[in-house]
């Protein structure tokens, strides 16, 4: 019997006789070719040549898109080394991968790649037979759930698992699409475009093996002063048209987003002849239809009650020049006060928390706020570019999972992840993207590179307790 591997049998000499099966018996398979088997639109399968690129994971496996989904089908054909035309029905061939170097560890359950039907086998070898033609059945290998592992699947005709040809090598990737739109400034000023770093948001995408593809167009929605983060997801819902989702998130570039009014109570000295009381806008942040909770007077011995309609609420100064301030005006009119002397005036306002963004708790937006940031960073073009991207990464970021309360294998991520605020992260100390107040950090942590390359990111959004 022939060893594998070894030479074809050497003739018999002059006059001699061979075994009347000699050929059969010391004949070996060759491979000839491995093939990937990819489905046409019409449904059926044809054979195609090998080939190595990214495969989006996340994605629902399509008719002629073999590059969607974690599944690839491959087959193998096989002949006689002797090129005898006999029947190769029956003969064993052996499949394997190979994980990459830098591949996660310690996966368990669906996230493992593997051999078999369904995801998640861990089984990285795999025999077949060959039919009478010489080729296999459908082989089907399931890549691993984790971005960036790669893997290289052979078939060989040794039984322990060596050599033969490569059916390609694949990289687990993920694919989301993101709208955008851009409120228009006030005053005509064009709009919040130019704040949006799209390219960079890309390519901090790109790092965790995401990809991003736009959708819809800009709305350009007419300027709003303020929007409330109750009525957040209603107002994008108004500007959106893009597709993609589940796999979708909306980044709207807005002039500010605020939450939790809460009453505060001042007192001022209103000069005479110029009444007015001046709130500076980085401290104060007043809607401007519903701002007054009460007002008293007192002048001498005069006192009394201001409504609503006494006061004049306007706005003046600008993010770029850091002077901002809300203005009341004060007018007297039908009081006993002197308007040339000082007059105390108590008054109670509601004061809006303005965030720096904000992802609306069932997805898909994502509102930036914009003229804090422009006024808290006026003096550095890099920081002020670099507080905007982190804002655009780390509120997508929710809604891929993030900050994750496990890691991808298991263990919990206790050093880092705190609920303070929602899902943050503190490894870096306040320097990861996914710390709960903004920076001008754009770095996601290794834990949360880690967490996000797990996730599958097939349906946002995903919950950061929410398993892999």
């Amino acid at each position: 019997m022939c060893s594998s591997g070894g030479s074809p049998p050497s003739q018999p000499s002059a006059g001699g006789s061979s075994p009347p099966n000699a050929t059969a018996e010391c004949d070996r398979i060759l491979l000839v070719d491995i093939y990937e088997v990819v489905q046409r639109e019409d449904g059926t399968d044809v054979n195609r040549g090998a080939q190595s690129r990214n495969q989006f994971i996340n994605l629902d496996p399509a008719r002629g898109r073999p590059e969607l989904g974690r599944r690839i089908r491959f087959r193998a054909q096989f002949r006689w080394a002797s090129g005898s035309t006999r029947s190769l029905a029956g003969q064993s061939v052996y499949w394997y991968a190979q994980a990459g170097a830098q591949n996660r560890a310690g996966l368990s359950g669906s996230l493992r790649a593997g051999f078999g039907t369904a995801a998640g086998s861990g089984l990285l070898r795999t025999p077949s037979t060959t039919d009478a033609s010489g080729y296999t059945g459908i082989v089907e290998f399931f890549l691993s759930q984790y971005a960036g592992d790669t893997f290289s699947v052979f078939a060989t005709e040794n039984s322990d698992y060596t050599g033969g040809y490569c059916g390609g090598t694949f990289t687990v990737w993920r694919r989301l699409s993101y709208e955008l739109d851009c409120m228009r400034r006030p005053s005509g000023g064009g709009t919040y475009s130019d704040r949006a770093d799209t390219a960079g948001l890309e390519s901090k995408c790109r790092d965790v093996f995401l990809e991003l593809q736009r959708t819809g167009t800009d709305a350009r929605p007419a300027h709003q002063r303020m929007i409330k983060a109750a009525d957040a997801r209603t107002w994008a819902t108004n500007a959106r048209d893009g597709t993609g989702a589940p796999r979708y998130f909306h980044l709207c570039m807005i002039d500010t987003i605020a939450w939790d009014p809460a009453p505060i109570r001042l007192t001022f000295d209103v000069p005479g002849g110029s009444p007015r009381i001046e709130l500076p806008a980085s401290t104060y942040l007043l809607d401007s239809s519903d701002w007054f909770v009460s007002a008293t007077y007192r002048q001498g011995t005069q006192t009394g009650s201001l409504q609503v309609g006494n006061f004049r609420l306007t706005e003046e100064g600008a993010p770029a020049t850091g002077d901002e301030k809300f203005v009341l005006t004060v007018s007297y009119t039908g009081l006993s006060v002197n308007t040339a002397r000082n007059v105390t005036i108590r008054l109670e306002f509601k004061n809006w928390t303005e965030g720096s963004g904000l992802q609306t708790p069932t997805g898909p937006a994502t509102l930036v706020g914009v003229r804090w940031r422009e006024r808290r960073y006026r003096e550095s073009a890099s920081d002020l570019s670099n507080s905007t991207l982190n804002t655009m990464i780390h509120e997508p970021g929710h809604a891929m999972g993030l900050a994750s309360q496990n890691l991808p294998d298991g263990q919990a991520n206790t050093d880092h992840y705190v609920s303070t605020g929602g899902p943050h992260c503190h490894a870096l100390s306040n320097g990861c993207v996914m710390y709960e107040a903004n920076s001008s950090s754009v770095r996601l942590c290794d834990h949360c590179v880690d967490c996000v390359r797990g996730r599958n990111l097939s349906s946002l959004p995903i919950g950061a307790t929410a398993s892999y």
